[in-house]
């Protein structure tokens, strides 16, 4: 079986990476350049929860987009027979090739 890696693999690229810039913006002050001023800073719990929101968001608008009948067909039949067979190792490999 081959498997491919689509644009829901971007989806999460994008929310992991603009997750990281989150992070790396935690401290903004909000005074004058060298003089006293407020500070926001922001907790790493909050990045990592905004960075699961925005990740979260993203999955689950590509998940409503659906399956074709055909492909889904093809599984059936497949299942079915016996004949469905997926490679761990396989799996693998396109799983860390993002990394």
């Amino acid at each position: 079986m081959d498997i491919k890696i689509t644009g829901k693999y971007a989806i999460y690229q994008s929310a992991v990476s603009s997750g990281r810039k989150l992070e790396k913006n935690t401290a903004v002050p909000a005074g004058s350049a060298g003089g006293k001023g407020d500070e926001i800073c922001i907790s790493s719990d909050a990045v990592k929860k905004q960075e699961a929101s925005v990740y979260s968001s993203a999955v689950s608008s590509s998940l409503k987009e659906p399956a074709s009948e055909e492909r889904i067909a093809q599984l059936k039949q497949q299942i079915g027979d016996g004949t469905y067979q997926i490679s761990a190792e396989l799996v693998a490999k396109k799983l860390m090739s993002g990394l």
